[in-house]
């Protein structure tokens, strides 16, 4: 009976130990399967990125000179991380940190919608980026198209400062200087004259004056008189 105890054990012990090294040999041959294709990832990712964003016009460049955030964002976006995904895990989440920064320190003249909502779907963008290229499994082809995607975005962004400093150059002709200037001139009219005619005059309607029907060129319409009775003299 003893012997029977003995070699069940031995028999569960030796299983065990075969069970283990299936385990390690399994593990072992997923964490190679992973490595290779980490590698095949970076070699797609590393291929791809590429944020070739033109210079912006002189005239962009000197009115964000002291828009260091701005500086600091494209310096992130240019320089290439090497090495291993982490690498690239971790410049996309500095480039979260960068456009944040962005979206803050916008300078006075772009502090518009146009450049706003840019900065925005450029945010949006940035951190899609990160979310994909954090997945245990990339998918290659999101993290590409969102990377041409943020270079476009980019660009957008150059282009609609230049075209703001474009629009702000074009001359006001003299009428509408003119115009602008009368516009004003009501502005700063005195409230308590504005507010003196609406009460004499509630509706905002223009009394008729004695010659209207004569100016008007239409002849007043005549009644006919209604004749008297004549008593008959008997």
């Amino acid at each position: 009976m003893k012997h029977i105890k003995f070699y069940i054990l031995a028999a569960i012990v030796f299983f065990t130990l075969i069970s283990c090294q299936d385990d390690e040999t399994e593990r072992i041959a997923a964490t190679k399967k992973m490595e290779q294709q980490n590698d095949s990832i970076l070699k797609v990712v590393d291929e791809h990125w590429n944020f070739n964003v033109p210079k912006p016009t002189a005239k962009v460049a000197e009115s964000i000179k002291d828009w260091n955030e701005w500086e600091l964002f494209t310096y992130e976006l240019f320089h290439k991380p090497t090495g291993t995904i982490t690498a690239y895990r971790q410049k996309t989440e500095n480039l979260i940190n960068k456009v944040n920064d962005l979206k803050t320190t916008i300078p006075p003249f772009y502090n518009k919608q146009q450049i706003k909502s840019r900065i925005l779907v450029l945010d949006t963008k940035v951190k899609s980026l990160y979310n994909y290229i954090n997945l245990d499994v990339i998918q290659c082809d999101k993290v590409t198209a969102l990377i041409k995607e943020i270079r476009e975005e980019t660009i957008s962004i150059q282009n609609q400062m230049d075209e703001m400093i474009r629009i702000s150059e074009i001359p006001i002709e003299e009428g509408e200087a003119e115009m602008l200037k009368a516009l004003d001139t009501v502005r700063m009219a005195s409230p308590d004259k504005v507010q003196e005619q609406k009460q004499l005059n509630p509706k905002g309607i223009n009394p008729p004056s004695g010659n209207d029907s004569v100016s008007s060129g239409v002849k007043p319409k005549k009644f006919p008189l209604t004749p008297t009775k004549t008593k008959n003299k008997n």
